[in-house]
């Protein structure tokens, strides 16, 4: 008697084994897909980015560069109308100010007799290059440099009256810096002569 061999119904017939093979293959595909188009979308994403900010950065710092040097015109307005009461309210009369400086210098020059801003590294062209302009008693220069343009905001007093630092005729150069300056502004007498003196305030 031929017995017959029982087939165990654990055992997937073959083709049921390679249908479930091929699934899981399909199924890999599609997330190894899912996983490239997302790197892609990705990439273009980042590259979207960088075009835009490299257009927008020099686009910010050249309004950040105009309202300095808007401010920086106000700044010298202000100093201007505080030396001109102390020179019209005669000797021993002073006032203070405050000096805001966030980029550029301020030069007080006593030998040009002049107060002078200047920012060497403007993004912005702030006036007609190479020609001076008014803005009411104050005189601006645009130049073109290497870094971008030199803009120069400045105060004459020459013929007017005449100008110290600390009651000598020593210039003084105020930096970038993280508070106000304080400053005076006397009208003082050396010698026959009256003098605006500016110094700074500890």
């Amino acid at each position: 008697m031929i017995s017959k061999k029982l087939k165990s119904p654990w055992v997937l017939p073959r083709t049921k084994a390679c249908g479930f093979s091929s699934s899981i293959l399909t199924l890999e595909k599609r997330n190894a897909q899912v996983w490239v188009e997302t790197v892609l979308y990705l990439l273009v994403g980042l590259a979207v980015i960088a075009a835009i900010l490299a257009f927008v950065r020099p686009k910010i710092a050249e309004i950040q560069d105009k309202i300095i040097l808007d401010q920086s015109v106000d700044l010298l307005k202000q100093l201007d109308g505080k030396i001109n009461d102390v020179w019209n309210n005669g000797e021993g009369n002073k006032k203070l100010a405050e000096i805001v400086i966030r980029k550029g210098d301020l030069t007080i020059d006593p030998k040009s007799e002049s107060i002078k801003f200047v920012m060497e590294d403007s993004k912005v062209v702030y006036s007609q290059l190479n020609t001076v302009a008014p803005i009411g008693s104050i005189n601006v220069l645009t130049k073109k440099t290497s870094s971008g343009q030199s803009v120069e905001l400045w105060l004459n007093y020459t013929g007017v009256f005449n100008l110290t630092y600390a009651g000598a005729d020593t210039e003084k150069i105020l930096t970038k810096a993280p508070t106000p300056y304080k400053v005076s502004i006397t009208n003082i007498k050396l010698g026959n002569e009256n003098y605006i003196d500016i110094d700074l305030v500890s």
